[in-house]
């Protein structure tokens, strides 16, 4: 019987052991397929995306040749031929008048026979005269015509009044653009997946018109479709379901396997003529950071369950050495060891997460930055009702990304203790007016009455962190608004106590509205890290949870408190109390707000950016601004540019971070460093860079750099950071 329960005593943890092991591993696995599921997803609607941008740029490419078409029917009409070289006489001349800024051009003019007539003379029956006899005044179609070497796209049209030719009145009753289709490549293509992409015209009954890529066809069939339903499709979707959906909604997109390398493809039919785009691309080429992102975070859930593994081992073993043996002291020595490797692991781990932390806000902030940068380039291009209103969401939406990037960032940095509280001399009313700025921008379209009770201080300057104070007030305001109704009521109270003597004062600031309110369960858990209080709440008004868990870590870096009372349905009320050393108004520096309005026309930039769409943003913006820009490509380059021009070519000089070959520090020590230039030393250099935490600002000041400014890039501060080194 003591046998028995000594092995029940054992059995039990190996057994809840290996049951939370296993589940670690189902998790693991879930997540995998979930990731996998959403990055098909992702991908598929990226490239549905670039196709739709491509059939854009090519309708508007074709319509160009519609009107050219419409000018030569004007152009003819009422005319009489004499004879046949006349007849080729008017062609030449209609091609040299009207195809001149389009290359690759021919006219042809078609008579009742069918026969073809082109600048050299007559040419026989058309080969493609079947096309016209639907009754159709137009038509467009690909064509590899026997009349003409080469492949053409075809654009007919049946003449508004037939032309004749000599004594018998031949006549002619269409008239033909012919467009060389290798000619019509610049409307279909796109450099965007670095030169990957193959595009396909493909005819209404599947056969291939024309193909175009940097490599060889891995598709290889003259009928596009039916090699299309012969591959392996991945995620259990077939052709026919292609094609269905390329019926219903015109476009459509796929995960396939080919010649074991897995590729997506997007089918769009193009309105109005008898064909079909399709871009084809390798998988590896699609969404390659979130496929990077997804990988990192599978082997960061591998990594946590081996080491939950490994620490339910270590601590099975410990408990089983407990048990079986009398010498206490030296199991205690060993798991302290144990655990001190354990604890090094972690560390280890914290600190791997931080560099991961550290390489996301780049990678994310880069394209974050192209996608902001080009939004509010095309808003200044006066778009469409349609297109403005999805520019406006495309901005909303990344502004919303970027917050919750910063969110996730921000929390990781409080715990890793590399945040600090840095009091500095302010105007305390000053910084409790400049919030009452951003709450007027969360209540424009919506129907809340916002009070104010504000008291005057007497004490009005103080040592305190202005940027943590308004980012706690704001957070705050923002869910006041956020979950109140319209016709309700946000309220925001300010008053000045006594603090613990002479030299402090407590500054209390509180919030309340009329709002959904919080059950009492919930508020005791407000604090917590990504806590919402219900799935419906999240669906509704969106964050990552993150924002209450901040605002309480910064009140508490500042030496203060904050408290809630909240009732579901009634509204919350919350109460933060800051402590503040009083200081005198000389201390307090005064903002110069005037350099955001500098005229900064002429002003002659050297700008380093190696990422392309990076360069555009910045060149177009800057230019808008009347600046002339020179760019390098990497840090040498940079130092090369500078060093080869004369004193004065340059007076400012705009240093990406992270660059090849010479990265922005390097490169501004190298300018710096020159003797035989004067201008090195005094000429601003300024960080523009996705590197945005506090010690990459200090990195650039360190580094010889007189300013940093982070991506995504915002004007006015672009703006007031160089007139305020220039002037």
């Amino acid at each position: 019987m003591q046998e028995r329960k000594q092995i029940t005593k054992y059995l039990l943890p190996v057994a809840l052991a290996m049951i939370l092991a296993v589940s670690l591993v189902l998790g693991v696995l879930f997540m995998r397929n979930s990731l996998m599921k959403l990055t098909v997803e992702e991908r598929s609607n990226q490239l549905e995306e670039m196709v739709t941008q491509i059939q854009a740029n090519l309708d508007s490419g074709l319509q160009t040749h519609w009107n050219l078409v419409a000018g030569l029917n004007n152009a003819v009409q009422g005319t009489h031929f004499k004879n046949n070289q006349d007849v080729s006489d008017s062609i030449e001349h209609l091609e040299k008048d009207f195809c001149t800024d389009l290359y690759g051009c021919r006219v042809m003019l078609l008579d009742e026979q069918g026969t073809a007539y082109l600048s050299d003379g007559p040419a026989g029956i058309w080969y493609d005269i079947s096309h016209l006899l639907d009754g159709e005044k137009r038509h467009t179609f690909v064509s590899e015509t026997d009349n003409i070497d080469g492949s053409f796209l075809v654009f007919t049209q049946e003449l508004d009044s037939p032309l004749t030719m000599g004594e018998d009145n031949t006549r002619f009753t269409h008239i033909v653009l012919l467009k060389d289709i290798q000619t019509v490549k610049q409307y279909y293509t796109t450099a965007t997946y670095g030169g990957s992409a193959a595009t396909y015209i493909i005819k209404k009954n599947g056969t291939l018109a024309y193909f175009d890529a940097d490599n060889d066809d891995v598709i290889g069939a003259r009928n596009i479709y039916k090699a299309l339903e012969e591959v392996e499709y991945v995620q259990g979707r077939s052709f026919d379901m292609i094609r269905e959906q390329l019926d219903r909604d015109g476009i459509a997109a796929a995960n396939i396997m080919l010649n074991q390398t897995e590729y997506y493809y997007c089918l769009t039919a193009l309105k109005n003529y008898d064909m079909t785009l399709m871009l084809l691309i390798p998988a590896d080429s699609v969404a390659v950071s979130t496929m990077n992102m997804m990988d990192a975070t599978i082997r960061t859930g591998i990594v946590f369950v081996l080491v939950m593994v490994l620490m339910m081992l270590l601590a099975f073993i410990s408990f089983i050495r407990v048990q079986r043996s009398s010498q206490m002291v030296k199991l205690e020595q060993e798991a302290n060891r144990e655990l001190n490797h354990l604890r090094m692991v972690a560390e280890t781990a914290n600190a791997a997460k931080s560099t991961f932390l550290n390489n996301m806000s780049h990678d994310i902030r880069t394209p974050m930055n192209a996608i902001i940068g080009f939004t509010n380039i095309a808003m200044k291009h006066h778009p469409s009702p349609e297109i403005k209103s999805c520019l406006n969401k495309i901005s909303d939406s990344s502004e919303h990304l970027l917050a919750l990037i910063n969110d996730v960032l921000d929390i990781s940095r409080i715990e890793s203790g590399k945040i600090k509280y840095t009091p500095t001399p302010v105007d305390i009313a000053e910084v409790t007016d400049s919030v009452l700025t951003i709450m007027y921008g969360y209540l424009s379209n919506r129907d809340i009455t916002f009070q104010t009770e504000i008291e005057e201080p007497k004490m009005r300057y103080v040592l305190t962190d202005a940027v943590r104070v308004r980012e706690v007030l704001v957070n705050i305001l923002g869910n006041a608004v956020k979950f109140t109704n319209d016709g309700g009521t946000v309220t925001y109270a300010v008053s000045y106590h006594p603090g613990k003597d002479d030299r402090y004062i407590h500054v209390r600031y509180q919030i309340a509205d009329t709002g959904i309110g919080m059950a009492e369960e919930f508020v005791a858990h407000i604090f917590d890290e990504f806590s919402q209080e219900d799935h419906g709440a999240r669906t509704q008004y969106k964050g990552t949870g993150l924002g209450m868990a901040i605002t309480k870590q910064y009140v508490d870096l500042m030496g203060g408190t904050i408290s809630v009372e909240s009732k579901k349905g009634v509204g919350s009320t919350f109460t933060v109390e800051l402590p503040m050393e009083i200081t005198e108004a000389c201390e307090v520096k005064k903002t110069d707000h005037a350099v955001g309005k500098a005229d900064l026309s002429g002003l002659k930039v050297l700008l380093a950016e190696d990422n392309d769409l990076n360069a555009e943003i910045a060149i177009v913006q800057l230019e808008e601004l009347g600046m002339k820009i020179t760019r390098a490509a990497d840090g040498e380059e940079a130092v090369k540019f500078f060093s080869e021009n004369l004193q004065g070519t340059f007076d400012l000089i705009l240093m990406d971070v992270m660059m090849p070959k010479m990265n922005g520090y390097e490169a501004t020590k190298a300018i710096r460093s020159m003797q035989n230039r004067p201008d090195a030393v005094t000429i601003p250099i300024i960080a523009m860079t996705a590197n945005a935490f506090a010690e990459d600002v200090q990195a650039s000041l360190d580094a010889g750099m007189n300013g940093h400014l982070s991506k995504p890039i915002v004007m006015d501060e672009v703006v007031k950071t160089i007139a305020r080194n220039i002037n």
